[in-house]
């Protein structure tokens, strides 16, 4: 009778350990189903790019600083910034947009007229 008791709870915990497995199969499954809104629209990818170029401008801000005044979650900001990572066009833009903001703050592309100063008259 043992012998059968021990051959049960085996096949009891085998199938337990198998159905288990299916549900968990099953739930991903259906997670992985569900349609994902993985397109940035344009007013979005301006938005990324302020977050970033205003953090460039100024290394004392952090990135909830920044969203606050945003109105965006961290966590839908991450969201936005995993869609547009997975598009190769929308980085390259992204990469455009703020290393053409870098360059205009830079004091190299001053117009020279900015550094030309009258010289100074010192006395003898």
């Amino acid at each position: 009778m043992t012998r059968w008791a021990g051959l049960l709870a085996c096949a009891l915990v085998v199938g337990f350990a198998l159905g288990s497995q299916v549900s968990q199969r099953d739930i991903v499954q259906d997670v992985a189903a569900q349609p994902r809104d993985d397109k940035v629209t344009e007013s979005d990818l301006e938005m990324y790019i302020d977050v970033y170029g205003t953090m460039q401008a100024d290394h004392g801000l952090s990135i909830d600083d920044v969203l606050v005044e945003q109105g965006v979650t961290l966590a839908e900001f991450r969201d936005l910034e995993r869609r547009v990572q997975a598009d190769q066009r929308m980085v390259d833009r992204v990469r455009l947009a703020l290393l053409n903001q870098a360059k205009a703050r830079s004091a190299w592309n001053a117009p020279e007229s900015a550094g030309e100063q009258e010289p100074v008259e010192t006395p003898n």
